[in-house]
C-alpha cells in the first residue's frame, strides 16, 4: 500500500492540516525540535493500527492509501470510533492488520518498517521469535510460530513457575497438600471431640452472667434517655428564646437588605467553590526543581562525554589484560621469529642487534623507479591514435559559394512575387471585361434636363416675360448642363481607361519577369500554376546546397584532426624517448642502493616487503620494552577513566562500584531523569497558572468580605450567623414570641407539673446535661460492647454444637482418602500431557531454525544488494550458516566483524537489513510505507550523500518517509534530489506543512 494523503483534523498541535505525500518519490520531511515531527510520525502509526489505550481524547484524522491491487480506501480514526471505506464508500469496521497484514501488530511494524536511530544499534531484534516467524518465515513457515505459541499457551494453562500460579498443575499439587493435611488432622479426632463438650458448658455460663448484665445496662440507659429527651425541648427553647432577644436588638435595617446579602452569599459560594475545586489541584501536585529529580546536573556533560568512551574504556581494559599474556610469550617467539622471514631465514639472536637501514633513501629510490616505470607504462597506453583521410573523404569542386545561393534564393521570392501580381492583374482585367458598357447615364438625362431649362430662360428674357434673373438663371442651368456632361463622359469612358492601366502594369511586369528569368540558373516558372513545381526545385536545390556545405565543413574538421593527431604522436614519440632514459638512471641507483646496504637484489616493488621483514625484528626486538611502555600508558588511562567514573559517581550520591558498567546505568538513569523531568517542567508551569487563578480568586473573596462587613455593621451582628439571626428574627418577630410561649408549654407537659418544670429547667441551666450525656454514651458503648460480645459467644457456642453433632457421625478419614487418590490421579494425567507438550515443542523449535535457515539467504542477499549501493560497491554483507554472525567483506576482500565497524557502517548494515526485510514483506504479503527518523546522527556528508542517493531511487518503487531535524541533511537531501531528478521536500514549523519550493 501508499499513502495517498494525510488529514490531521485534531491531532495534538496539528489543527486541520493535510499533505499528500508523494508515492512514486522519496518523500523527507525536516522540522526542529517542537515543530511536530514526532507528533506526524504517531499520526502515521495510529492511522494503521489505532490509538493506543486511553490515547484517542482529543484525537481526529483520516488517512487515504491505495493497496497494491490499485484499490484505493481511507481508514478514519475519530476518537473512539474507527472503521475504513473503499472508494464506493462501503464501511469495514475490521482492523487493517488482521484484515489484510496477517495480524502483523504494531510492535513489529516499529521493530521492521519504523526505523530510528536507536534501532540502527544491532542486529537483536532478530532474536525476537515473532519478528523472525513474519519475516524469514514469510511462505508459510509462521504457521510453525503460531503452531508453538499455541502450544506454549496450552503449556501455560497446565503449570506455572510463580509461586502464586493458578494452572491446573498448581492448583492440583495444592489440593494434594490440602489433602495429606486434611488426613493428619482426622487423626486427633477424639480428644478434640472431648475438648468440645467442655467449651460448650464453659460458654453456656458465661452467657448466661453476660445476659444478665446487659439487661441491667439497659435499664439504667432507659432512664438517662428519658432525661436527656427534655434537653431537646430546652435547647429550642433556649434558641427561640435568643431569637426573640435578637429581634429586640435590630432597630434599622435597609428593605433590600436580605437581599443584597443573598446575592452577596451566593458570589463567595460560587468564589468558594472554585477555590476549594483549584485548591485540590494545587494540593494533587507540589512543585519540584530540577536539581531533586537530577540531583548530578553539574556532571551530565562530563557523563556524556565518559559514556562515548565506554567503549574505549572497556577495550583498555581487554588491552591490560592482553599485553600482560603477550609479554609471557615474546622471548619464544622472537627467537622463532627468523624461520617466518623469506628474506632471513635463520633463528634470530637476542645479543645481536638489528643493522640500521636508511630507508627513507630507499623509498625515494623505490618510488622514484616505480614513477619511472609507472611513467612508462602510462605512456606507452596513451599512444595516440593517427587517423588515415579515406578517399570518400576529399573535396570536390565547390559550384555554388554560399552568396550565390542567397541571389538565387533572392531571384526566387521576386519571381514568385511578380507571378502572383500578373495573376491578380489578369483576375482584375477578366472581372472588368465583363462588365456592361453604358451609354446613356443619370447625368446625360440631367444635362439634357437643364439645357432645356437654360433656353426656357433665354426665351423669357427675350419675349420679355422676364427679366434679368431669368438670364442669370439661364447661365447657371447651362453651367451646369456642362458638368453634368462632363461626368456623364467620365463614367462612361472608365472602363476603357482601367484596361489600358492594367495592360501596361501587366506589360511592365512580364518585362521585369523576363530579365529575371534570363539571370536564373535554371528553368524559371513563366506562370502561377508552375510555382508549386518550382518550389519543390527549390526546395530539392537548397537541401543540396546545405549538404554538400555540411560534408565540406566535416571534411575540413577531419583534416585539421588528423593534423593535430599526428603532431601529438611525434610529441608522444620524443616524450618516451626522455622517459625511458630517465627510468634507465633511476634503475642504476636503485641497484646501487641495494648493493651499498648489502640487501638482495629484488625489484623496487618490493621494498615494502623487504623493509617489512627487517622491520618485524627491529619491532620484535625492542618488543619487551614497548610492552612495559604499554603497559604504563595502559594503567595511567585506566586511572584517568576511573578518576573521571568516581567523579561522576560521588556527584550522584548512588552505591556504584568504578567500572563502565556503572557509568553506564548512570547515564541510563540520567536519561530516564531527564524525561521524567520534561514531564515535571510542563506540571510545574501548569501550577504556578493555578496559583495566579487562586490570587484572582482570593481578590475577589476580600471584595466580597468587605460589602460583608458593611451590611454586618447596619445590625452590629459579628459574623455572618449571626447577622442572619438577627435578620431572621426581626423579621419573623412576632411569630418567634408566639413559639417562646409554646415551647415553654410543652416542656411543662413533658416534666409533668409545674414543680417538676421549675426542677428540671434549673437543672438544665445549671449543666447537668452533660454528666448525663457523659453517663449514657458510655453505658451505650458498653451495651453495644456486651450485645457484641453476647453474640460472638453464642455463635461460638452454635459452632461448637455443630462440630460435635459433626464429629458423632463423622466418616471424613474415608472421603479424605478417596479424595487424595484422585487427586493424586489428575496431577498424573496433567503432568504426562505436560511433558508431551514440552517435547512438542521442542521439535517444533528445531524444525523453525531449519525453515529460517533457508530463508535468510533471500532477505541477505537483497540487503547485500542494498548495502552495495550504499557504499558505491565498497562493502559486501555476509551472514554465517548458523544465521547468528554478520559480517561484511571490502573490495580488498578483507573480512571485518560487528565490533570493529565504524557507528556509520554499522549504521549502513543494520538498514541495508531492516529495508531488505521490509520489502520481502512487501513482496509476500504487501508492501507498506517505510519510515526512518534521524538516521544520518552518525553519517559524515559523503556516506549521507550515498545514502540518499539509494534511498533516492528505492523511493521510486517503495514509498519512504524519512524525518530528519538537520538543516544540514535536508540540504544535502535537495542537491541529491536535483542530481536525480526525484524527490519530495516538506518543512515542519509549529504544526504548520509547507512544501519546500512552493
Amino acid at each position: 500500500m501508499k499513502i495517498t494523503d494525510l488529514q490531521l483534523q485534531q491531532y495534538g498541535i496539528y489543527h486541520d492540516a493535510s499533505w499528500q505525500p508523494s508515492q512514486t518519490s522519496l518523500n523527507i520531511v525536516m522540522g526542529e525540535n517542537e515543530s511536530g515531527k514526532t507528533t506526524m510520525l504517531r499520526f502515521i502509526r495510529d492511522m494503521l493500527f489505532g490509538y493506543g489505550r486511553g490515547k484517542w481524547q482529543g484525537r481526529k484524522g483520516n488517512m487515504g492509501f491505495i493497496r497494491s491491487d490499485g484499490q484505493a480506501y481511507r481508514v478514519y480514526r475519530n476518537e473512539k470510533e474507527q472503521w475504513f471505506e473503499n472508494a464506493n464508500h462501503v464501511k469495514f469496521t475490521e482492523d487493517l492488520p488482521a484484515a489484510w497484514w496477517h495480524g502483523l501488530n504494531r510492535s513489529i511494524y516499529e521493530k521492521i518498517f519504523a526505523v530510528g536511530l536507536e534501532d540502527l544499534q544491532g542486529a537483536n531484534f532478530l532474536a525476537n521469535d515473532r519478528v523472525r516467524s513474519r519475516f524469514f518465515m514469510l511462505q508459510g513457515g509462521d504457521k510453525l510460530a503460531a503452531a508453538k505459541a499455541e502450544l506454549e499457551e496450552e503449556k501455560a494453562k497446565l503449570f506455572s513457575g510463580s509461586p502464586q500460579g493458578k494452572r491446573k498443575i498448581n492448583q492440583l499439587a495444592a489440593d494434594l497438600e490440602e489433602a495429606e493435611k486434611e488426613l493428619d488432622g482426622l487423626s486427633n479426632q477424639e480428644k478434640e471431640f472431648s475438648d468440645l463438650q467442655r467449651r460448650q458448658e464453659e460458654m453456656k455460663k458465661q452467657a448466661s452472667a453476660l445476659k444478665q448484665q446487659l439487661d441491667r445496662d439497659n435499664e439504667e440507659n432507659d432512664r438517662l434517655e428519658k432525661r436527656l429527651g427534655a434537653w431537646k425541648y430546652y435547647q429550642q427553647a433556649v434558641n427561640v428564646k435568643h431569637q426573640l432577644d435578637l429581634s429586640s436588638q435590630v432597630t434599622m435595617f435597609p428593605s433590600n437588605g436580605k437581599e443584597q446579602w443573598n446575592q452577596l452569599m451566593n458570589r463567595m459560594k460560587v468564589i468558594h467553590d472554585q477555590k476549594e475545586s483549584l485548591q485540590e489541584k494545587l494540593d494533587a501536585y507540589k512543585p519540584v526543581k530540577k536539581e531533586e529529580i537530577i540531583p548530578w546536573m553539574g556532571v551530565e556533560n562530563e557523563l556524556e562525554k565518559l559514556y562515548v568512551d565506554l567503549g574505549q574504556w572497556r577495550q583498555t581494559l581487554s588491552d591490560a589484560e592482553n599485553m600482560e599474556k603477550e609479554k609471557a610469550d615474546w622471548r619464544m617467539d622472537f627467537v622463532n621469529l627468523g624461520y617466518s622471514l623469506p628474506l632471513w631465514d635463520r633463528p634470530l639472536s637476542l645479543d645481536k642487534p638489528c643493522a640500521s637501514v636508511d630507508w627513507e633513501e630507499g623509498r625515494r629510490l623505490a618510488g622514484s623507479l616505480g614513477v619511472r616505470n609507472n611513467e612508462l607504462h602510462f605512456w606507452e597506453q596513451r599512444e595516440p591514435e593517427v587517423e588515415k583521410l579515406s578517399d570518400d573523404l576529399v573535396l570536390p569542386k565547390q559550384e555554388e559559394s554560399e552568396s550565390d545561393w542567397q541571389n538565387i534564393e533572392s531571384m526566387a521570392a521576386e519571381l514568385e512575387q511578380v507571378l502572383h501580381e500578373e495573376a491578380d492583374i489578369q483576375s482584375e482585367i477578366d472581372d472588368i471585361s465583363g462588365r456592361e458598357d453604358k451609354k446613356y447615364t443619370p447625368w446625360l438625362w440631367m444635362s439634357l434636363v437643364l439645357l432645356l431649362a437654360a433656353a426656357a430662360g433665354i426665351a423669357a428674357f427675350y419675349t420679355a416675360r422676364a427679366g434679368v434673373a431669368a438670364m442669370y438663371g439661364s447661365a447657371g442651368a447651362a453651367i451646369l448642363a456642362i458638368l453634368s456632361y462632363l461626368l456623364h463622359s467620365h463614367v462612361v469612358h472608365k472602363k476603357g481607361n482601367t484596361l489600358e492601366k492594367l495592360a501596361a502594369r501587366k506589360d511592365e511586369l512580364e518585362a521585369s519577369r523576363q530579365k529575371i528569368s534570363e539571370k536564373f540558373p535554371g528553368q524559371a516558372p513563366k506562370t502561377v500554376d508552375e510555382l508549386k513545381a518550382f518550389h519543390n526545385l527549390m526546395q530539392e536545390k537548397r537541401s543540396g546546397f546545405y549538404k554538400d556545405q555540411a560534408k565540406r565543413q566535416a571534411i575540413s574538421w577531419k583534416k585539421e584532426t588528423i593534423r593535430k593527431q599526428e603532431q601529438q604522436h611525434k610529441n608522444w614519440e620524443e616524450e618516451g624517448s626522455i622517459l625511458t632514459e630517465k627510468r634507465d638512471k633511476a634503475e642504476k641507483a636503485w641497484n646501487n642502493w641495494l648493493s651499498e646496504n648489502s640487501l638482495p637484489r629484488t625489484g623496487a616493488e618490493n621494498l615494502s616487503a623487504l623493509q617489512e621483514q627487517w622491520q618485524k625484528i627491529y619491532s620484535a626486538e625492542g618488543k619487551g620494552k614497548i610492552m612495559d611502555l604499554r603497559l604504563e600508558q595502559i594503567d595511567a588511562k585506566l586511572d584517568a577513566f576511573a578518576e573521571r567514573a568516581q567523579s561522576i559517581i560521588a556527584a550522584t550520591k548512588l552505591p556504584y562500584a568504578v567500572n563502565p558498567d556503572s557509568i553506564a546505568d548512570i547515564y541510563e538513569e540520567n536519561h530516564r531523569r531527564s524525561l521524567e523531568w520534561e514531564a515535571l517542567q510542563e506540571k510545574n508551569n501548569q501550577h504556578a497558572a493555578y496559583e495566579k487563578e487562586m490570587a484572582k480568586l482570593d481578590e475577589g473573596w476580600a471584595s466580597c468580605q468587605r460589602e460583608m462587613d458593611t451590611l454586618l455593621n447596619l445590625v452590629h451582628a459579628r459574623n455572618a450567623e449571626e447577622f442572619a439571626e438577627k435578620v431572621n428574627a426581626h423579621e419573623h418577630h412576632d411569630q418567634i414570641a408566639k413559639e417562646w410561649e409554646r415551647v415553654k408549654q410543652d416542656l411543662r407537659m413533658y416534666a409533668g407539673g409545674e414543680e417538676e418544670f421549675e426542677t428540671l429547667w434549673h437543672a438544665l441551666e445549671t449543666g447537668q446535661y452533660d454528666q448525663w450525656m457523659e453517663k449514657h454514651n458510655e453505658l451505650s458503648r458498653k451495651v453495644e460492647e456486651e450485645t457484641k460480645e453476647l453474640g460472638e459467644l453464642q455463635r461460638s457456642q452454635g459452632a461448637i454444637d455443630n462440630e460435635i453433632f459433626r464429629l458423632a457421625g463423622d466418616d471424613s478419614m474415608t472421603a479424605a482418602l478417596q479424595k487424595k487418590e484422585k487427586i493424586e490421579a489428575e496431577l498424573q494425567s496433567a503432568l504426562e500431557e505436560w511433558l508431551t507438550l514440552m517435547y512438542t515443542e521442542e521439535l517444533l523449535t528445531r524444525a523453525q531454525s531449519i525453515y529460517e535457515s533457508g530463508r535468510q539467504p533471500e532477505i541477505m542477499k537483497m540487503a547485500n544488494e542494498f548495502l552495495k549501493d550504499m557504499t558505491m560497491g565498497k562493502y559486501a554483507l555476509h551472514i554465517s550458516d548458523n544465521g547468528k554472525d554478520i559480517y561484511i567483506e571490502d573490495s580488498m576482500h578483507g573480512v571485518k566483524t560487528e565490533k570493529i565497524w565504524s557507528s556509520g557502517t554499522g549504521d549502513q548494515v543494520y538498514l541495508a537489513i531492516r529495508l531488505a526485510m521490509a520489502l520481502s514483506f512487501g513482496e509476500h504479503i504487501e508492501p507498506l510505507p517505510i519510515v526512518l527518523d534521524d538516521i544520518f546522527v552518525r553519517f559524515d556528508e559523503k556516506r549521507q550523500r550515498e545514502t540518499l542517493r539509494f534511498l533516492m531511487d528505492l523511493g521510486k518503487k517503495q514509498q519512504i518517509f524519512l524525518f530528519t531535524c538537520h538543516e544540514r541533511t535536508m540540504h544535502i537531501a535537495e542537491e541529491v534530489g536535483y542530481e536525480k531528478g526525484t524527490g519530495e521536500f516538506i518543512h515542519l514549523s509549529a504544526g504548520q506543512i509547507e512544501q519546500v519550493g512552493q
